[in-house]
């Protein structure tokens, strides 16, 4: 290898914890010829089939997260532990690097650990120090599957209640967001959550009360309240307020997590019954609503939006 080459391949891994993807070599004129005899000769260790560490660069936890992203392509992100540690709880016990895929991508690699996601949104996305990564909250929802319940208890109690840096009802939000049939273990954050809100179901008059106090900061119209469930037996339910000029439907539930989970077959009856009249229905907690509320709205706004650009 060159020297003007090695100089421009180090100076692009020095703020890259020391590593580098093939393709990055090969832009700067380091072949694939070129970087085995780089190995060879004891210059860079290949970390992964298409990612190398130059070996004066003393090895890093980050370095290997780093790695398993350049080996997992532009699309994965840091998930899980990872993430957990990305954000600073550098407090966990040392585990290998975990990405995150969407399904289709590239299978895994000897030294980390896939996920793969159907559901991982923008809004759960961010970027750390360079690295791509799942945020904060997101990374509590995922590593329910992963962790013991003790271990649960103490990263959600850490970041509640100790460092402040998440509220119960993000963690509820994004919960719901992800919340689907499958996932392992997610009733130990549903217990979790249900310890901690206030026992009981949130009296309707406190929870019209929020969502009305939202909803005049939004730029949204009023709604109506309590108008009746579309597509069911008239009079047979009523949702908590809607829009008909756009046929859109918002219900805010205020019940713990256990009755939620009881209850998800009425609740999808009702938004089929709706959706099969052409309403859409968002349906949202008490405690985003008190805790996240500048996101629910754009959540509704977005959602109003796009319902009243199919009615023209």
């Amino acid at each position: 290898m060159d020297a003007p080459s090695l100089h421009a391949l180090a100076e692009v891994a020095e703020h890259q914890d020391g590593v580098f993807s093939a393709a990055q070599a090969d832009a700067v004129g380091v072949d694939r010829g070129r970087r085995h005899r780089a190995v060879t000769s004891g210059i860079l260790q290949r970390v992964h089939p298409q990612v190398y560490r130059f070996t004066v660069v003393r090895p890093s936890w980050r370095g290997a997260v780093r790695a398993a992203l350049f080996q997992s392509g532009q699309r994965a992100s840091a998930s899980h532990e990872s993430a957990l540690w990305l954000h600073g709880l550098s407090d966990l016990v040392p585990f290998a690097p975990v990405v995150t895929l969407p399904p289709g991508a590239r299978a895994a690699q000897s030294g980390y650990r896939v996920h793969r996601y159907c559901d991982l949104v923008d809004e759960h996305r961010l970027v750390i120090d360079g690295l791509d990564s799942t945020t904060l909250v997101r990374a509590v929802v995922d590593v329910t599957s992963v962790v013991s319940l003790g271990r649960l208890v103490w990263i959600v109690d850490r970041l509640t209640m100790t460092d402040r840096r998440l509220t119960l009802g993000q963690i509820g939000r994004c919960l719901r967001q992800v919340n689907r049939r499958g996932r392992r273990r997610i009733r130990n954050l549903q217990r979790v959550l249900d310890a901690r809100l206030p026992a009981g179901f949130v009296p309707r008059s406190r929870l019209e009360r929020r969502v009305d106090d939202l909803l005049r900061q939004s730029s949204l119209p009023a709604p109506v309240a309590e108008f009746p469930v579309p597509g069911w037996q008239r009079w047979a339910g009523f949702v908590d307020r809607a829009w008909p000029e756009v046929q859109l439907i918002l219900e805010v539930d205020g019940r713990p997590w256990h009755a939620r989970e009881s209850s998800m077959a009425r609740d999808r009856s009702r938004d089929r019954a709706a959706a099969a009249e052409g309403w859409q229905t968002l349906r949202v907690l008490d405690e985003e609503v008190a805790d996240a509320g500048g996101a629910v709205i754009a959540d509704i706004e977005r959602a109003y939006r796009a319902r009243a650009g199919l009615f023209g």
